[in-house]
C-alpha cells in the first residue's frame, strides 16, 4: 500500500519563532535599560544631594568668616563623607582641584562641568560620575556619564533695625584720647575700631580704622579686642536714640519706604496706611526669626535715593524687637543691619548734626573752632538760619549773663547739605561749670520749620559729669485724659576722677519754643525720685508720669531739666528734649536715610536693649561678600 507524503512545514511557523526570539531579546534589552535608567536616576539624585550639601557647607564656612580655600576644604570634606558609598556600590571620584569646563566655555562659571568654584559670596559645585551599564551591555552599552551641579551664596539676613553710624557728629572732638575711651558724650564713629572711633570727623576719617572680626568673642570680656572691633554701643532699644533727640530707638518699619513727601509713602507686604501700629510691630518682630521677606533693599547711593529711606516706629516700640532678638540670638552671634547717619529725618525737613557738649575756657576765644553739619531730605529746597538761645531757667547761664558772647554762625543761611561754623564763640570771666544753650535752626520755606537742639557748654574743663537716656524719649498716652509713664536712667562714669559725686534734681518743663512754659491743659506731672545722689559708677532710674489732661491728639515737645553740683563744687545743668504723645496712631512720618549695611556682633541682650559692636565696615549692597558673616547660606538657581 502506498504511503501518503508528509505535509510540508509552514513558513509562517518558522518566521514566528524568529520574531519571538528577536522580541524576547528586545524585551530583555528594554527591561535591562529600564533597570539601568532607574540606577542612573538614583545616582543622579545621590550626586545632587552631595553637590547641594557641599555648596551649602562652603557658603556656611564663608558666613563664619573662612577664606575661600578654607571654604573649599569644607566642601571637599562634606563630599568625602557623602560620596563614600553610592547607590551603585562605588564611590564617585571627587572633583578635580583644577575645574573642568564644557568645551568652548573655559573660565565661564555657568559652564562648570566638574570642580568647585568660590567667588566672593558665591559657591558652585559640579560633580561627574561614570556608572557602568548592567543589562544594557546586552545591546552594547558600556557606561553612562552622570552629573550634578549646585550653586549656593550667602544672602544678607537683614534684621528689622537700623544702627547709628555717628554720635555727636560732625566732630572733631577736642584733644581726643588715644586709644579712644568710648565716651558717647563726644564724637564717635561706630563703624570704626573702638581705639580710633573718636578720632577725626565725619568728613575726615584718615585716623580711623575699619573694624574686623578680630579675636573670638569672649563672654567674660566682650571688649577684648578694641584694636579690631568697634565700640560697644546700643544697637536697638534703650540708649540707641539719635543725636537729634528724635523718637527712635533703632526699630524700623522695613515695609514702608520713600518718605520724600506726605503723599509718596510706599507700603509693602500687605501693609496699608491704616494698619494698626501694634499689628505692624508684631509682624516686624516676627521677621527677626524668619528674615525680612523683601523686596530687597537697593544698594545705597550718595546722596540717598528715596527708596533707601525707611519709616520708623516709636521709641517705646523697641521692646518687642529686643525680645524677639533675645529669643533667636545669643551674645557672640553676628547679625546684619542697616546703618543710618544717626540723624532722623522728617517730611520735608532739615536736620543738624552737632556736638552734645562743647568745651571752652573761662576766658577763651574759640571762634571758628566748632562746626556742625546741616542735612536735608530730597523735598527740602530752602535755606536754614542758625541762632542760639540761653536756657530760660538758668539765670547764671553764660549766654544770659554776657560772659559768653552772643553766638554767630556762618553761613547764615545755609543751603543743606552744608557745614555751619560758630564764627563767634568767646568767653570773658565765665564761671566754671556746665550749662546748656539751645541751637535753633529756622527755615521759612517750603514751610515754616523750627528745630531746637540742646548743647551743653563745658566752661573751664569740668570732668565730673553725668549722662541720661532721656533725650528724645516719648511718653505716650493712648487717649486724652490718660497718663503717660516712662523711665529714664541717669549714670556717671565708674572712675573716681570723673564721677559726678553730687546730687541731681530733675523736673519737667515745656519745650524751648515756649521758653519752658507747659502747654495749657496738660495734666499732673510727677518725677520719682526728683532728687538723688550720683556717686561713682551709679545708675539711677527715674520714673516720670505725665497726665495728658485736656490736651487734644498730637505731639507736645517738653524738656527734662537735670541740674546739680558735682563733688568739685561745680554746677552742672543738662536739658533733654522729651515728647508727650497723645492719642496718635498710624505710621510715623519720620524716617531715616539708609547709608548702607554692616555686620555687628552681639555682646549683651537685656530687657531693654541689644548691645554690640561692628566687625565690618559700611557697604552699599547688603549682599556684598564682605558682609558674608552677617548672612545665611542658601541654594540658588545655577543661572
Amino acid at each position: 500500500m502506498a504511503r501518503s507524503p508528509a505535509p510540508a512545514r509552514s513558513p509562517a511557523r518558522g518566521q514566528a519563532l524568529v520574531v519571538f526570539a528577536i522580541a524576547l531579546v528586545a524585551l530583555f534589552a528594554a527591561a535591562g535599560l529600564a533597570f539601568d535608567v532607574a540606577r542612573f536616576y538614583a545616582e543622579r539624585r545621590f550626586l545632587q544631594n552631595a553637590a547641594d550639601a557641599a555648596a551649602l557647607a562652603a557658603a556656611n564656612a564663608l558666613v563664619r568668616g573662612a577664606t575661600p580655600s578654607e571654604a573649599e576644604a569644607d566642601a571637599r570634606a562634606t563630599l568625602a563623607r557623602n560620596l563614600a558609598v553610592s547607590p551603585n556600590g562605588s564611590a564617585p571620584a571627587p572633583p578635580p582641584t583644577t575645574p573642568v569646563y564644557e568645551t568652548g566655555h573655559a573660565g565661564d562659571p555657568r559652564y562648570l562641568a566638574n570642580g568647585i568654584l568660590i567667588s566672593g559670596a558665591e559657591v558652585r559645585v559640579a560633580l561627574q560620575s561614570e556608572v557602568p551599564y548592567t543589562l544594557g551591555r546586552i545591546v552594547g552599552l558600556d557606561r553612562a556619564g552622570i552629573g550634578a551641579r549646585a550653586r549656593a551664596r550667602t544672602v544678607g539676613d537683614l534684621l528689622p533695625i537700623a544702627v547709628r553710624h555717628y554720635v555727636n557728629a560732625p566732630g572733631p572732638r577736642a584733644n581726643p584720647p588715644t586709644p579712644c575711651d568710648g565716651d558717647e558724650r563726644y564724637f564717635m564713629d561706630f563703624l570704626a575700631t573702638a581705639d580710633t572711633a573718636c578720632l577725626g570727623s565725619v568728613s575726615d576719617r584718615t585716623l580711623r580704622q575699619t573694624p574686623s572680626p578680630g579675636l573670638a568673642f569672649d563672654p567674660a570680656n566682650p571688649n577684648n579686642d578694641p584694636a579690631h572691633h568697634g565700640p560697644i554701643v546700643a544697637l536697638v532699644g534703650q540708649g540707641a536714640q539719635p543725636g537729634n533727640g528724635a523718637n527712635f530707638r533703632g526699630f524700623v518699619a522695613l515695609d514702608i519706604r520713600n518718605f520724600a513727601s506726605f503723599t509718596s509713602n510706599v507700603f509693602y507686604n500687605g501693609v496699608t496706611a491704616g494698619t494698626n501700629p501694634n499689628t505692624l510691630k508684631a509682624i516686624e518682630a516676627g521677621w527677626v526669626a524668619t528674615g525680612y521677606p523683601g523686596p530687597a533693599f537697593p544698594p545705597a547711593t550718595t546722596p540717598p535715593d528715596p527708596n533707601d529711606q525707611v519709616g520708623i516706629m516709636d521709641g517705646n516700640s523697641a521692646g518687642i524687637v529686643v525680645d524677639a532678638i533675645g529669643q533667636r540670638y545669643r551674645p557672640g552671634d553676628e547679625v546684619l543691619a542697616a546703618v543710618y547717619s544717626g540723624t532722623v529725618m522728617g517730611i520735608p525737613d532739615f536736620q543738624y548734626s552737632l556736638p552734645g557738649t562743647v568745651q571752652i575756657g573761662t576766658s577763651q576765644d574759640r571762634s571758628n573752632q566748632v562746626s556742625m553739619s546741616v542735612t536735608k531730605n530730597t523735598d527740602f529746597l530752602g535755606q536754614v538760619y542758625t541762632s542760639a538761645l540761653a536756657d530760660w531757667g538758668d539765670p547764671t547761664n553764660p549766654l544770659a549773663t554776657g560772659t559768653l558772647a552772643p553766638l554767630t554762625f556762618a553761613p547764615d543761611g545755609a543751603t543743606p547739605p552744608a557745614t555751619v561754623v560758630w564764627t563767634t564763640f568767646r568767653t570773658s570771666g565765665a564761671s566754671v561749670g556746665i550749662s546748656t544753650i539751645w541751637i535753633l535752626g529756622h527755615s521759612p520755606s517750603p514751610y515754616l520749620t523750627d528745630h531746637y537742639y540742646p548743647v551743653a557748654v563745658n566752661v573751664g574743663g569740668v570732668v565730673r559729669d553725668f549722662t541720661s537716656t532721656a533725650s528724645g524719649q516719648v511718653f505716650a498716652a493712648a487717649a486724652t485724659g490718660d497718663t503717660a509713664t516712662g523711665t529714664v536712667t541717669f549714670s556717671t562714669p565708674n572712675r573716681s576722677d570723673t564721677a559726678f559725686g553730687g546730687s541731681i534734681t530733675v523736673s519737667v518743663e515745656g519745650g524751648p519754643a515756649a521758653s519752658g512754659a507747659l502747654p495749657a491743659g496738660i495734666g499732673p506731672i510727677s518725677v520719682s525720685p526728683s532728687t538723688f545722689s550720683l556717686p561713682r559708677g551709679t545708675r539711677q532710674d527715674v520714673t516720670i508720669s505725665i497726665g495728658s489732661g485736656s490736651l487734644g491728639p498730637g505731639e507736645y515737645p517738653l524738656t527734662l531739666r537735670a541740674t546739680g553740683t558735682n563733688a568739685d563744687g561745680q554746677p552742672v545743668t543738662r536739658l533733654f528734649p522729651i515728647l508727650l504723645d497723645v492719642a496718635t496712631a498710624g505710621t510715623s512720618n519720620e524716617y531715616v536715610d539708609i547709608e548702607g549695611f554692616a555686620v555687628f556682633r552681639i555682646t549683651q541682650i537685656t530687657a531693654n536693649a541689644v548691645l554690640g559692636y561692628a566687625i565690618s565696615g559700611l557697604y552699599a549692597d547688603l549682599n556684598d561678600p564682605a558682609l558674608a558673616r552677617g548672612g545665611t547660606a542658601r541654594l540658588v538657581p545655577w543661572n
